[in-house]
């Protein structure tokens, strides 16, 4: 049996303090822009066929999600360019429901959307006119989840106003 010498005993209370010096009761202060830089943020949406950008509002965060498609609640829109921007919701296994629906139409496409469909046609939030384009938007019109729950209020929280809308376009 190996007895410990004074060196052994003596490097093995300089480790133990070592280890215990790190271990301190006080907090570690951090830097609040750590968890910032780790975290990409889309700054914006960049729409390069038709040529418009939306800014993001930082309340999206990674939250709401562009797809570009001609769909909108299940059903085609006659548009010549779409592009839905889905809320993710935080429970596991959620489907994705549409916030903001971006859609250019010809004049023409519009109008005669108008004047065919008349009353049951949701009118569009027009965003701005170019050439012959109408860059037009669609809102949810009601809350998909309970308004209580924390999603309901994640989607409200996201919605945005005519005048915010048109604020983060640039076309």
């Amino acid at each position: 049996m190996l007895k410990p010498t004074k060196t052994i005993l003596a490097a093995a209370m300089a480790g133990s303090l070592a280890v215990l010096s790190g271990c301190s009761s006080t907090p570690e202060v951090q830097d609040p822009n750590a968890q910032a830089i780790g975290q990409i943020e889309p700054a914006a949406y960049e729409n390069t066929s038709v040529g418009y950008t939306l800014t993001y509002p930082k309340s999206w965060g990674t939250q709401v999600q562009p797809e570009d498609t001609l769909e909108w609640n299940g059903k085609p829109l006659p548009a010549e360019n779409v592009v839905v921007f889905n809320y993710q919701p935080q429970q596991a296994n959620a489907q994705p429901e549409p916030l903001l629906v971006l859609a250019v139409y010809s004049r023409d496409q519009l109008e005669k959307l108008v004047t065919e469909v008349g009353g049951d046609f949701v009118q569009p939030i027009v965003l701005g006119t170019k050439e012959d384009k109408v860059l037009t938007a669609y809102q949810r019109g009601a809350n998909p989840y309970p308004p209580a729950s924390t999603d309901g209020q994640q989607f409200a929280a996201r919605l945005l106003s005519p005048e915010q809308l048109q604020s983060a376009i640039s076309w």
